[in-house]
This record gives C-alpha cells, structure tokens and sequence, in this order.
C-alpha cells in the first residue's frame, strides 16, 4: 500500500488564459480543469476502466459503507439511550433538547472541517482521523458521569463522524469508472439506513423497553445504557480497521502530483479485480510533468493563521465566478431536505407520543369518594386519579406510583415504604401523622397540601426532575424498522436507475412525490397511518439526496470535491436544527399546518432542481 504524504493541494480554478472552463464529460466537451486537469481526468478513467470493476469495488463499499452507518447511527442513538440519560444525569427538558442540538451543530460544523481537510490531505487520511476522533469520543461519552462532561464528549464525537458523508461519497466515486459509480454509491448509501437498524437492534436488545425498569437498570454501576453507546461504535471502528489496508482515491492522488503511487493502486485494483491478467498501463504512460500541480511550499505562518487562510481559500473558490451559481442552487435544495427531513422527522416522533399519550389517557380510572382502612398496597398503581377519599392506617409498601393523582384526599397514620413515582401528585389533600420511608417523593409532589406532624427518613433521589415512566420505547424500534428497512432496497435499486437516467429528472420526480405524499400528513388518525407516511416521504427525501449527492461529485473538480460536499452537508444539518423547534410547536396545532408546510417546501424544491445541469457523463 501507498504510504501516505502530507503534501497540500492548491487550487486550480482557471485555464492558462484565465478564463473559468466547464467540466469535462465524456464526448470530450468542456473542460473546466485546464488543460492539465483534462489529461488528468482522461488519463484516470482510463486507468480506472482498464482496472475493471468487481472485488476491489465492492470492498471499497463495505468498508465504506460502516463509516457512513455510523453517522447515522451517531443521531439515531439519542432517541434510545435519552430516557436512561434523563434519569441518571438528571436532565430536564430544556437540556435535553440541547443533547440533540449539540448533536446537529457538531455534524454541522465537522462536516465543513473534514471536507476541506479531505481535498487537503486526501480521502482516506482524512477519513481515517475523523472516524478515529468519533470512536474515542464515543467511548469517552459512554463513562462520563455529568451533563457538562456528556454533551462535550458528544460534541467531539460528532464532529468526527460528521466527515463519513463528505469523504466517503468522493472517495468510492473516484475509486469507479463513470458507467458504472452510481450503482456503487447507492450500495453505499444504503449503508446509512442500515445504520439507523443497527442502532434500534442493539438498544432493542439491551436498554429496558419500560420506565419502571429503566429506575432499576441505573442503580446498577455500569448500566444498559452506556453498554448501548459502546455497542454502537461497532461500525466506526469496522471502517477504520478496514481502511487501514485500504488504498487511497487514485484521483486524488494524480491531483497532488503523486502519479507513482497512483498507479501502484490502479495495478493493485487490477489485481483485485483480475487477478489472472496483466494490468496495460505502465509508468511509461503516465501523463507529462506539465498536465500536474506543482507541490506548494509549506506555509511558514503559524498553525491557526494558516488553518484560517484555509478555510478562506475553500470559500472563495466554491463560491468563485465558475462555481457560484452551481453553489448557490444546490446550498438551496440542501437547506430544504435537509429541513424537510428533520421537520417530518421530529413531527412524526412527537406525534406518535402524543398518540400514544391520549390512548394512554383515555384509559384512566376515576375513583370518588372511597374509604380505604387498615390496607396494605403492595402492587403497582397505575393511571388512577382518587378524589375526596379517606386512607386511614394503610401502608403503600414496594410499589410504584405511574401516573397517580390524589385529589382532595385524607391521610391519617399512613405509611409509604419503598415508593417510587411517576408524574404523581397529592393536590388539596391532607395528610398527617404519616410516616415517608425510602420514597422519592418530595415536596414538589405536594400541592396545596396540609401536611401534619409527618415523618420522611431516607430519600430515594436528589434528583428534581419527575422521570415519565411511559418511554414507548418499542413504538420507536417499530417506526425505525418501518422506514430503515425499505430504505435500503430502495436505494439499492435507485443506484441502476441513475445508471441509464439524467439526474435532474430524477430529483425532480421523487420531490414532486414527496410533495404529494405529504398532503397524507392532513389525514393522519393513528399510528400505523403516522408510520405509514413518514417512512414514505423519508425514503423519497433520502433517494433525493442520494441524486443531489451525485449532482455535487460530478458538479465540481478533483480538488474542490470534498469541500464542496462538505460545506452542503453543513447546510443541511444547520437546516434540520431549525426545523426541530418549528415542527415540535407544530404538533400542537391543527394537521393543516406541517402538511401545507412540508407540501410547499417539497414542492419548491422540486422546482429549483429543474435548474441542475445533468453532469452524468462527466469524468471525474
């Protein structure tokens, strides 16, 4: 394998004359590279065709394809280990949002970071030090024992993995000829869903599915949850161990002037691939020294300035005179899938919640004017409200209290031992000579109450926060299924469908899908027609950006490549926090709204992508 060097590569944005060029395609047209780049270009697919497709693709794919299971695994597992991280780090709903949107902006800003580094430094370098920056923080996250150390480890963590998408998209498209990439890279993007299945897997298996065992479970000293977050760095060390016998992007190399090693990997996808034959091309047939970049000096100005003139520089040459409309245009349609996305995303899971809390509900028992003496409750009570009732001489002994109000109530000589509560509260009641033992009811519990001559030894918890023991943790691993699962065929076969298509009708057909599908939004009456529709719209929208992603690789030079993927991945990200607040305070409104919403955007975004010029034949 090709050792790696750290040289940097300049930009190259104009041909001789100065004058901006189109990209290069196929029939010979264009250009956009210079006259250099041009030979570079056909000289790699070339190289590339003569290397064939088979074996070396396909594990190029894999090893790929955890890198980017494990970015969508970063985001999925919130949504699991969030009841456990509640409780145990004592998070109230304020911060717990903040869980979630330290999550985005840390993928937001990783995502900028690695993409720039990735045209800097290479593919494979590049994605190697962000998936190792992922794992080592992931684990660091799974032992931190406050809010504060928690959400830092999880920031560093995301702002690793946030490179998968950037890197790995650019890296395997370099590594196939034009015929046949967008069969691999949708193989690859089917990864991403898979990994959202990975995640429900493991927290299916190991967290407890009920609130009441989610209290036991974080006694323990090392409890389900952190086993969850270890479980889950599987994929991202699966695709560092790979890439370590992995070759890095013969594009790239030929773009830093590293033609000798470039060939060393064409010869050794050759052999992969054909291993009985004889690979055609030789050192002899390597381009001129003229068609390759010169290698920059190294800077002499200190590590943050020259890191500032970097990212500068990155700027200015995606939103250059040649680039900028292209830019501007797929900015746009990244800032409303990804929006769109995280919109219906949210929406759904709130819903479903609110669903299941009105069923919930709805199934109350109402018990009035009862009298209750010299008892022993020993059994769970559950979902009950009693009013103007009389406990005398009875004892409440190892049991839990979900969802219990006691309204008007008299307590005389009563005892609770071994209590835990849920979203249980004593209102207008009075209650004396009664004795608290072991119970982790507090006074925030008591309203307007006439508290007499009690007694309470031995809190359970310091803890303020009232932990809701109805997690519905199984609807969550049904909904993750239901859009996960036909998600990856889905993807799988859109991957030959952009073989023998152009890329903006695609794009334009699956949103103005989407557009239609998310009028369903307007008659959404239970769970199963909230699930049914949300994994529609979200499999359109992620064949979408599948299309869109390929519009970004084939839409900008070797050089500006991961930059250009990088800045709209960021876009995208900072776009899905916006939506979270937007589409929660939805949820409490009338079904027009987010339906009206999601149609509109869906359906614009449509619009913008007749727009896209079809680079499907062009050369990378």
């Amino acid at each position: 394998m090709c050792e790696e060097s750290a040289c940097l590569v300049p930009p190259l944005e104009q041909s001789q004359n100065g004058t901006p060029e189109p990209r290069l395609s196929s029939s010979g047209s264009g250009g956009g590279v210079g006259i250099g780049g041009e030979a570079l270009v056909g000289f790699h697919e070339d190289a590339i065709s003569q290397a064939a497709v088979g074996r070396a693709q396909l594990l190029l794919t894999l090893v790929l394809g955890f890198g980017l299971a494990a970015e969508c695994s970063e985001l999925s597992i919130l949504a699991f280990i969030l009841p456990s991280t509640e409780l145990q780090l004592c998070i109230d709903e304020h911060r717990k949002g903040w869980l979630v949107s330290i999550t985005l902006l840390a993928l937001a800003a990783g995502s900028l970071a690695w993409g720039i580094l990735g045209d800097r430094l290479g593919r494979r370098r590049a994605l190697m030090s962000a998936l190792s920056v992922a794992a080592i923080f992931s684990a660091v996250a799974a032992v931190m024992p406050t809010y504060g150390t928690f959400m830092t480890a999880r920031f560093c963590s995301g702002l690793g993995v946030a490179g998968a998408v950037p890197l790995t998209f650019s890296y395997l498209s370099e590594t196939c000829p034009r015929a046949t990439r967008t069969r691999y890279t949708g193989l690859l993007h089917s990864f991403w869903p898979l990994g959202a299945l990975f995640t429900g897997t493991i927290a299916h298996l190991t967290l407890p599915s009920d609130g009441a065992d989610v209290v036991l479970d974080n006694r323990e000293h090392w409890s389900s949850w952190h086993k969850c977050l270890i479980l889950n760095i599987l994929p991202t060390i699966a695709c560092i161990i790979g890439l370590v016998w992995a070759s890095e992007s013969p594009r790239y190399l030929l773009e830093a002037s590293r033609e000798v090693e470039a060939l060393a990997v064409y010869q050794r996808l050759h052999r992969l691939n054909k291993a009985r034959t004889q690979y055609g091309l030789t050192e002899l047939e390597l381009p001129g020294r003229s068609a390759y970049r010169d290698r920059p000096v190294s800077p002499s100005r200190n590590v943050f300035t020259h890191g500032f003139s970097t990212f500068r520089e990155a700027f200015q040459r995606i939103y250059s005179p040649s680039h900028f409309k292209t830019t501007l245009l797929l900015a746009t349609l990244h800032l409303i899938l990804g929006f769109t996305y995280m919109g219906i995303s949210t929406f759904s899971y709130s819903r479903i919640r609110e669903m299941n809390d009105l069923h919930y509900f709805s199934m109350k028992k109402y018990l009035s004017n009862q009298n209750f003496s010299e008892l022993i409750f020993n059994s769970t009570i559950e979902n009950v409200q009693y009013k103007d009732s009389i406990f005398r001489n009875v004892t409440f002994s190892h049991l839990d209290f979900n969802h219990v109000e006691f309204v008007n109530c008299l307590f005389e000589e009563a005892e609770f031992s071994n209590v835990k509560s849920s979203i249980t509260y004593f209102e207008n009641c009075t209650i004396k000579d009664s004795r608290f033992i072991d119970t982790d009811l507090t006074e925030q519990h008591f309203i307007n109450c006439n508290l007499i001559n009690n007694t309470f030894l031995s809190l359970l918890s310091g803890c303020v926060i009232d932990f809701d023991y109805n997690i519905y943790l199984n609807d969550l691993f049904e909904e993750t299924v239901a859009w996960a699962g036909p998600m990856v065929p889905i993807l799988l076969v859109l991957g030959f469908v952009l073989e023998a298509t152009a890329r903006p009708p695609v794009l334009v057909v699956l949103l103005v899908l989407t557009s239609l599908t998310s009028i369903g939004i307007f008659f959404l009456i239970n769970f199963v027609s909230m699930v049914i529709v949300e994994a529609t719209i979200k499999i359109l929208l992620i064949c979408a950006i599948n299309t869109i992603t390929m519009v970004v690789i084939e839409g900008y030079p070797c050089h500006l490549r991961c930059t250009a993927h990088g800045i709209m991945r960021s876009v995208f990200h900072l776009a899905s926090l916006c939506a979270i607040p937007i589409y929660n305070m939805l949820v409490h409104t009338i079904l027009l709204f987010p339906a009206v919403i999601t149609v509109a955007l869906a359906f614009f975004a449509a619009m913008l992508s007749t727009g896209i010029q079809d680079n499907s034949k062009v050369l990378l």
